[in-house]
């Protein structure tokens, strides 16, 4: 098994003005912009914090939210974070 961590980002699907815009991901202060879906980061056993969040209009960290995960040598860390259809709010975020 790969030791990292696994993002995956989702919408609330009739939100669909949010397809024209791409996820970023940082991993430690490290921005990576994404496409929605699900991405890999390969990482050595230590302490993340990982934060998401999309550029929207005149915003520019909406959804952002963020959680600290644990990589274990040989596991991959799951990170899942939802954004719901309100701009205004946090996207979601779960660790498996």
């Amino acid at each position: 098994m790969k030791t990292g961590i696994e993002t995956t980002t989702k919408f609330f699907p009739l939100a669909f003005l949010f397809y024209i815009c791409s996820p970023t991901i940082e991993v430690n202060g490290i921005k990576y912009t994404k496409k929605w879906g699900t991405d890999f980061f390969s990482l050595a056993p230590s302490t993340y914090t990982v934060k998401i969040y999309f550029k929207y209009l005149f915003m520019s960290e909406c959804g952002a939210n963020s959680v600290t995960v644990d990589v274990k040598e040989g596991l991959t860390s799951k990170v899942s974070w939802y954004m719901p259809p309100m701009i205004f709010a946090k996207g979601t975020m779960t660790i498996s």
